[in-house]
């Protein structure tokens, strides 16, 4: 898989996040390899948001984030916004945060 990030405020991703599922539903077979989680950061209203798709041909599509590795991924998550969890893309990665 190929991961990206990329920094919003508030509802600033649901570009990407429409685009994402656009994508997702035109590769309807792969479709446990499309991913968006999100982790807050220290200021409000402010997350890290994390794209993981099947192939670089896709990953092109959203040229405003940044690839990372996969080392660079989180393993404690805030937010689960599309793909499937149950999934092993999703498990093999990535955890919910605890929450109080």
């Amino acid at each position: 898989m190929i991961w990206l990030k990329k920094r919003f405020e508030f509802a600033e991703y649901a570009p990407a996040m429409d685009r994402l599922e656009n994508l997702l539903m035109s590769m309807p077979a792969r479709y446990a390899e499309f991913l968006m989680v999100s982790v807050k950061t220290e200021k409000p209203l402010i997350s890290d948001y994390y794209i993981g798709v099947p192939t670089a041909e896709v990953a092109d599509a959203f040229p405003e984030f940044e690839r990372i590795s996969e080392g660079d991924l989180p393993k404690e998550i805030d937010t689960f916004h599309l793909g499937d969890q149950t999934k092993q893309p999703f498990t093999s990665r990535f955890k919910f945060r605890e929450r109080w």
